[in-house]
């Protein structure tokens, strides 16, 4: 119930930061935005990368591992980490879009019961970094798993990539 309450609380979060994005229009936004592009002119030279600058935030695709959910399914667990560039208090889950593929196919995420898998809600502090791990359900046990981050807010066509065999 903890974990719902706090999904519920990071939609409505990721929510109201949309509306503020679209309603704000001051010249410190350009000048942020500048910045911005800066950065991801660097990420994109590297398509194929698993660690970066994605806008004001760093996020490296560390490891990857199996388990089972609370229904017994098997899993595969992602490993992110997360460093807040920005000048505001952020989480994992809000800020950047995580997108889990096997057979060319979205995962589906999974429910975990263990502690440790509601860490992309906990709000970080700018210059902070947290591990963040998430659980998907998998399709097969065999074919490889590939990941990949985007920012939640942006127009770019900014990501990173890492692809995992399930050996």
């Amino acid at each position: 119930m903890k974990n719902v309450k706090k999904l519920g609380l990071g939609l409505f979060i990721m929510s109201l930061a949309g509306v503020a994005l679209g309603c704000s229009s001051d010249t410190s936004t350009k000048k942020a935005e500048t910045k911005k592009e800066d950065k991801t002119e660097e990420v994109k030279k590297d398509q194929a990368t698993d660690s970066g600058d994605l806008g004001d935030f760093h996020v490296a695709i560390q490891d990857f591992s199996r388990g089972q959910d609370f229904e017994g399914s098997e899993v595969g667990i992602v490993q992110y980490e997360f460093t807040n560039n920005s000048e505001d208090n952020q989480m994992f889950t809000v800020a950047i879009s995580p997108k889990v593929f096997q057979n060319g196919v979205a995962l589906d995420s999974a429910v975990m019961t263990e502690d440790g898998f509601s860490d992309g809600l906990t709000e970080i502090q700018p210059g902070a970094k947290i591990t963040i791990k998430t659980a998907y359900k998998l399709a097969d046990t065999e074919n490889p798993v590939s990941v990949e981050v985007s920012p939640t807010f942006s127009l770019k066509d900014e990501k990173l990539t890492k692809e995992f065999t399930l050996q």
